[in-house]
């Protein structure tokens, strides 16, 4: 009990300390007439591999089907066709299922630009 009794009391004071803190950047900040700002870059834990991939896209997902263009309902094997496709040419993907039963996909182009 002694032992977590004081972890709360290190925990305490290092929020205490925290709090004394930022005030003070944050006057420092206005007074020299500029906003703080926060930059986060998310970067993959490998390199990906250079693709064909020329741009990035947003969209719809949409997939032939029988000479037709299917938008919605699509199966598993589908989904997964199109992702390793799609990640072969250099996209990093991010898939947003919607309420309409539509895919919406961002494609991130991660070619190396020259």
């Amino acid at each position: 009990m002694a032992h977590t009794s004081s972890r709360i009391a290190g925990c305490s004071l290092l929020i205490i300390l925290a709090m004394a803190a930022f005030p003070a950047s944050q006057s420092q900040s206005m007074q020299s007439g500029t906003q703080p700002s926060v930059t986060v870059t998310e970067l993959p834990p490998e390199a990906i591999p250079a693709g064909t991939c020329k741009e990035s896209y947003s969209g719809y997902l949409e997939v032939p089907e029988n000479g037709n263009t299917k938008n919605k309902e699509f199966t598993p094997q589908q989904i997964g066709d199109y992702v390793k496709k799609r990640l072969g040419e250099g996209y990093s993907l991010s898939l947003y299922p919607q309420a309409s039963g539509r895919l919406f996909v961002i494609e991130t182009c991660q070619t190396p630009k020259s």
